[in-house]
């Protein structure tokens, strides 16, 4: 049986480490959004490099990386000996609110095909 002075530990126990729960919770969505963000970016360069590879123009490999990628996306492209890379730099966003000192970044390499 409980003392009168016992009464209500468990619910001051409970608003002590409520916080810290919802820390670690929040931690734990950030880094699986920030998962998916660099999957999303890595496709998008992906889709931009077959783009070039097939002969379109930059402008539409840059429309179809940041269709992809998202708007925010920085679009670099190089030529070297028959190959196309693409490189795509994002911001990196905690909880997609909050933009941090830090970027994601993704590259891709394809080869130009030579058609007849």
């Amino acid at each position: 049986m409980r003392s009168p002075s016992e009464r209500g530990a468990i619910t001051a126990e409970f608003a002590v480490a409520l916080p810290g729960v919802m820390l670690v919770l929040l931690l734990v969505v950030s880094l699986g959004l920030h998962g998916a963000a660099q999957v999303t970016l890595e496709t998008g360069a992906r889709a931009a490099a077959r783009e070039l590879a097939r002969g379109e123009d930059p402008a539409s490999a840059e429309a179809a990386a940041r269709r992809i990628a998202g708007e925010e996306v920085s679009f670099q492209l190089s030529h070297d000996q028959g190959y196309v890379t693409v490189a795509l730099v994002r911001p990196v966003r905690v909880l997609g609110w909050v933009e941090v000192a830090m970027t994601q970044d993704a590259q891709a390499t394809a080869r130009v095909e030579d058609l007849p």
